[in-house]
């Protein structure tokens, strides 16, 4: 069965609002707990990967609902007409929007071994937005979206919905690449550019996923000077952030950024590469230009943005 999000591009309500977020006390901590996927899709083979991983994620960490989102496209219409004909025009999407989430949830739903709600929602509206508000109606705790390898050309065009979303999100977004099979998550790396680390690192973001998955964590900075960074400031600050997970320093001098993480995930056998997308410092141009974003396009691992919203 579809619930529906019904309304004007950029105006969305929900017709079904379900808060679903859970804090337990924990050894004098709060244990966060993540009940809620949200999972955009465009029905393509890409996002079918996708789905297939956030039904195998919420079994690993004990997720209890993975909502579904369709963003469906309609013939755009004349600003003179666009009232009289804007639900003639878009009804055909929406018909045909509704049949294939029907296809894809009960696809999803033969896939799982457990007990998960899966919920779909669709709306003719702009993605990013749309996902936005699910987040805040939904209560959603992380994002898994899918992505599609390629030319320079259809990286501009495929992947530019993720990007764009896991640039806005105020909540995790895992990137899951095409051909990648879902596999118990044990180790995580963090790639860091040890700069003003105490303000600019989501510490409470990637110790829930830490939490909830209960991997190794992993520290990588890239650098030409090893030395100075292992000695740091921002090296002991990280540390004393992540002093209860112990997790394992990693330095490597080598001009190809790209090519060291990827390297590295291969070493250490990761399951998981967090990178923070900042206003300012390395991770912003790595993450708006060209690093990042080929480490999503191209890396064979999922990739997790996480903004930093704890300050």
């Amino acid at each position: 069965m579809i619930s529906y999000i019904i309304g004007k591009r950029n105006c969305l309500v929900n017709v079904n609002v379900v808060f679903q977020k859970l804090w337990i006390n924990f050894t004098a901590n709060k244990f966060f707990m993540i009940q809620t996927i949200l999972l955009p899709t465009d029905f393509s083979v890409t996002a079918t990967n996708a789905g297939l991983y956030a039904v195998e994620l919420a079994k690993q960490i004990g997720a209890k609902r993975i909502v579904v989102y369709h963003s469906y496209d309609a013939a755009s219409v004349s600003e003179p007409f666009k009232d009289y004909t804007q639900k003639i025009v878009t009804e055909p999407f929406r018909q045909k929007s509704a049949a294939q989430l029907n296809e894809y949830v009960a696809f999803l739903s033969s896939k799982k071994s457990y007990s998960v709600e899966i919920e779909a929602y669709h709306s003719h509206a702009d993605l990013t937005v749309a996902v936005n508000e699910l987040v805040k109606t939904t209560g959603a705790e992380l994002i898994v979206m899918g992505i599609t390898g390629g030319g320079k050309v259809k990286e501009a065009l495929i992947g530019s919905h993720s990007i764009s979303v896991a640039k806005k999100s105020d909540i995790p977004v895992i990137i899951v690449p095409t051909e990648y099979s879902f596999t118990t998550i044990e180790d995580i790396l963090f790639v860091s550019d040890l700069k003003d680390v105490e303000n600019t690192t989501p510490v409470d973001s990637i110790k829930d996923i830490l939490n909830v998955t209960k991997a190794k964590l992993h520290i990588l900075h890239v650098t030409d000077n090893t030395e100075k960074a292992e000695n740091s400031e921002d090296k002991h600050t990280l540390e004393k952030l992540f002093s209860d997970y112990r997790p394992d320093f990693h330095f490597m001098n080598n001009p190809d950024f790209v090519g060291a993480v990827d390297f590295f995930v291969k070493d250490k056998k990761i399951e998981i590469v967090i990178v923070v997308p900042k206003k300012h410092g390395l991770l912003e141009s790595i993450f708006s230009t060209s690093y990042t974003k080929t480490l999503a396009f191209r890396g064979k691992t999922p990739l997790m943005a996480v903004r930093n919203t704890d300050k």
